[in-house]
């Protein structure tokens, strides 16, 4: 398309540092993932290549330095912006993904008559019966909401399925835990507001975070990630992503001094979770129900037998994902976060350790948890 170069350059920069992935669903096929991208230029071959037959994601941070690519090292990431993910779960287009992405396991071109005739039926549903709105609609208010308290709207951009995303830029900026922050953000805004399509699991690791890439064609539907703005209805939305034609992108359009706001909130949760790391520690319970830090168990190793194996690890990070045990909120994506020491729901906010864990599944008290480890393979 003719000025994605330029778009790219304005969005991303022209020099940095990410990573370009294609996941792909191939089972017997060796296919390389992962690129390393620096230019517009490099970004837009790759996206040439790869749209509307791969995912096409990028790291949302600038690494600032090729080895810190691997690294991954929070000093040297340029922190310039903030990614929020408005997503709508629809068991239809659950089914038809699900039946697309079993096809495509065996290549693009296997069956290709009834992947064809899937990516129209998903179409359909997303441009006729409209499953996205909700999520477009949300993340309008949002916007709307964004602009009256820091002064510009978000850059919004359909998904190209089910969703939409939203960016806010703002002058690069140093946090103690940018992830605290916009964790907490998101969840705020999300309760505040009602916005039941606001994805909490893309806050959860902002600097590992990977988002679509603007006008690169989504694998499944072969709808383009577009812009769009407040004033869009539905039909114009669609129609620009069925045919796709560059916008200027300019940024400062879209810059705010929501940093400020993120620092403040930063110094406070960075706090909090310093006081929590002092209080797990000295009253740390054992497995048998005693203070002593030396009977602490990995919850990660804990947790496989009860819920079994996680549906989302990350080999580099401290934490694996599970979909939400508790039965009192409807989780089809992995919101359950359990860490060395603990977990987190980011769907219904339930957290704790091992012992409220097995109070509140198996609605226990105090004395059949001690019970079950007196007798269990984790007595000390």
């Amino acid at each position: 398309m003719i000025g994605l170069k330029s778009f790219y350059q304005s969005f991303y920069g022209s020099i940095f540092y990410r990573h370009f992935r294609r996941p792909t669903y191939f089972e017997k096929i060796k296919f390389r993932i992962q690129f390393t991208v620096e230019t517009p230029k490099s970004l837009y071959l790759h996206v040439h290549r790869n749209s509307g037959n791969h995912p096409c994601l990028i790291h949302t941070y600038d690494h600032g330095s090729r080895g810190n690519l691997k690294r991954n090292s929070s000093d040297k990431m340029v922190f310039d912006r903030v990614f929020l993910d408005f997503d709508v779960s629809n068991p239809e287009i659950k089914k038809l993904q699900k039946e697309l992405i079993d096809l495509r396991s065996h290549g693009l071109k296997h069956e290709k008559s009834r992947q064809d005739e899937l990516k129209d039926q998903l179409q359909d549903l997303i441009i006729n019966d409209k499953i996205a709105k909700q999520a477009i609609n949300e993340a309008k208010n949002f916007a709307v909401k964004f602009k009256e308290t820091f002064g510009n709207y978000p850059a919004l951009f359909f998904s190209g399925c089910k969703g939409c995303h939203a960016y806010t830029f703002f002058k690069a900026t140093k946090f103690k835990n940018l992830n605290l922050a916009v964790s907490w953000f998101a969840e705020n805004v999300k309760k505040s507001y009602n916005l039941e399509t606001l994805d909490l699991s893309v806050v959860q690791d902002a600097q590992a975070r990977l988002s679509r890439i603007p006008y690169s064609k989504h694998q499944l539907s072969g709808l383009a990630v577009v812009p769009f703005s407040i004033e869009d209805d539905y039909d114009e939305i669609l129609m620009k992503s069925l045919n796709p034609h560059v916008e200027d992108f300019i940024r400062v359009d879209y810059q705010t001094d929501f940093h400020k706001h993120l620092q403040k909130i930063d110094l406070v949760e960075s706090y909090n979770a310093n006081v929590r790391s002092v209080n797990e520690t000295t009253n740390m319970v054992r497995i048998d129900g005693s203070k002593n830090l030396k009977g602490f168990y990995d919850h990660r190793v804990f947790f496989k037998p009860i819920l079994g194996d996680p549906e989302r690890e990350y080999p580099d990070k401290e934490y694996v994902m599970y979909n939400c045990p508790f039965k009192d909120h409807d989780d089809r994506r992995p919101s359950f976060r359990v860490h060395k020491k603990g977990y987190y729901c980011y769907g219904c906010q339930k957290k704790g350790n091992y012992w409220q864990f097995l109070k509140d599944y198996y609605c226990w008290d105090d004395e059949k948890v001690r019970k079950y480890f007196s007798k269990s393979k984790y007595r000390k």
